[in-house]
């Protein structure tokens, strides 16, 4: 439960611990108003049924983003959007008061909004209600989660026996040009804003034999994929050499939501290594 939350349910019992309110707080429960209560939460997590996650490092600091007290909670009137007040949520009022019969709207937020990033995301919720009863007091909960999904590539141990790289070109509507993952990222986490009813994420493999581009037959080098806020796509690209002679190179793509897991498998002929 939320401090405030649980603060509050201890003002809450009985007459007595009524009248210890401050009178600050007091003047707030006002006979006029309607009063309410935030409740604010955070879930940071990006789903994936993927192995070792703990692979991949992380530039952002997490814990900025599951500190409630970092958010910014906004309130407005549903009707024209006007603010009605806008704090930290370590600076918002235990009780606030509202007008009753009025639609408002809650949100809170941390970080910003980009189409790609490996340091900054979107981390946000809201709540729309309207209290219809003076003096009624409404607790609102927000469960703030990014705008966003994550993506990492990686390469297995042997990659480099058989080629120097593969960029991994990374393309949504929201972005003005694609962003490039090469081996050397293999420590980012690329974060891409993504809608809430599916972004498709275009990728461009461009492989690479001691530094120039190679384009083996039967090379696909383009997928598209859908992934949702906090999915994990994890782009993992691994040689297989044991299927023809002279090696077969496989990149496999796992994408993770809450509906389906989706395995792309990518076969590259390999006619290179001569």
């Amino acid at each position: 439960m939320n401090m405030k939350v649980f603060l509050y349910s201890i003002l809450l019992l009985g007459g007595a611990c009524m009248a210890s309110c401050s009178n600050d707080d007091a003047e707030k429960i006002s006979t006029g108003n309607a009063n309410l209560m935030v409740d604010l939460g955070t879930d940071f997590s990006f789903k994936s049924s993927g192995s070792n996650k703990s692979e991949v490092s992380r530039a952002i600091d997490e814990s900025k983003f599951t500190d409630v007290n970092n958010y910014t909670v906004t309130l407005t009137k549903t009707s024209d959007n006007s603010v009605v007040n806008s704090a930290l949520y370590s600076d918002w009022d235990l009780i606030y008061p509202v007008d009753v019969n009025t639609e408002y709207t809650l949100t809170a937020s941390y970080g910003s909004l980009e189409p790609a990033s490996y340091d900054n995301l979107l981390v946000t919720g809201s709540q729309t209600f309207s209290i219809d009863k003076i003096g009624d007091t409404r607790n609102v909960d927000i469960q703030c989660k990014p705008v966003a999904a994550k993506v990492n590539v990686l390469y297995s141990d042997d990659f480099s026996t058989y080629y120097s790289d593969c960029v991994v070109s990374i393309k949504t509507k929201h972005m003005s040009s694609a962003w490039d993952m090469a081996k050397a990222d293999t420590s980012k986490d690329l974060y891409i804003q993504a809608d809430a009813t599916g972004e498709e994420v275009t990728l461009n493999f461009d492989l690479k034999k001691d530094g120039v581009s190679v384009v083996p037959e039967g090379f696909t080098t383009t997928k598209v994929v859908t992934v949702k806020p906090q999915t994990w796509l994890k782009i993992t690209i691994k040689p297989n050499v044991t299927e023809i002679e002279g090696g077969k190179f496989g990149i496999n793509v796992t994408v993770n939501t809450d509906v389906t897991d989706e395995d792309v498998n990518i076969t590259i002929p390999n006619t290179v290594f001569q």
